[in-house]
C-alpha cells in the first residue's frame, strides 16, 4: 500500500470523493475541498462521464486540476502535508475498506483520463 500513498502524492492535482467529502490530493498537495463553486465543475464532471461526451470531459478534468493544484503547498511544507496524507490513507485503508478501494479506483480512472485527455 505504501506504493499506492507514494503515486497517489507524486501526481498531478485531483479532486477525489472520499465518502461525503471531497479532497485536492496530490503532488504537495493535500487539503478538503467545501467551495460550492469548486465542487460544482465536480458534478459537471460526472454528468460529462455519464453522456461520454469527450469535450466536457476533458474541459472539467483540466478544470478540476487546476482547481486542486490551487491548494498545493509551498514546497518547503512538503513533508507536512505528505505525511498528513499517509496517515489519512493508512486510516482509511484500516477503517474503512470500501472507501479505500473507492479512492484507489477514482486514481486509477484518473490515469486513464490523464492519458486520453492531457495532451
Amino acid at each position: 500500500m505504501s506504493n499506492f500513498k507514494e503515486s497517489l502524492y507524486e501526481k498531478k492535482s485531483f479532486i477525489y470523493q472520499i465518502g461525503e467529502h471531497y479532497y485536492a490530493i496530490g503532488a504537495n498537495t493535500f487539503a478538503a475541498v467545501t467551495d460550492t463553486q469548486e465542487l460544482d465543475n465536480m458534478e459537471l464532471f460526472q454528468n460529462a462521464l455519464k453522456k461520454q461526451n469527450d469535450r466536457q470531459i476533458a474541459k472539467y478534468l483540466d478544470k478540476l486540476m487546476r482547481i486542486a493544484n490551487s491548494y498545493r503547498v509551498d514546497a518547503r511544507e512538503h513533508y507536512k502535508v505528505q505525511e498528513k496524507l499517509f496517515q489519512f490513507i493508512d486510516g482509511l485503508a484500516s477503517k474503512d475498506a470500501a472507501a479505500f478501494q473507492a479512492l484507489q479506483r477514482q486514481v486509477f480512472a484518473f490515469d486513464e483520463f490523464c492519458e486520453k485527455y492531457q495532451h
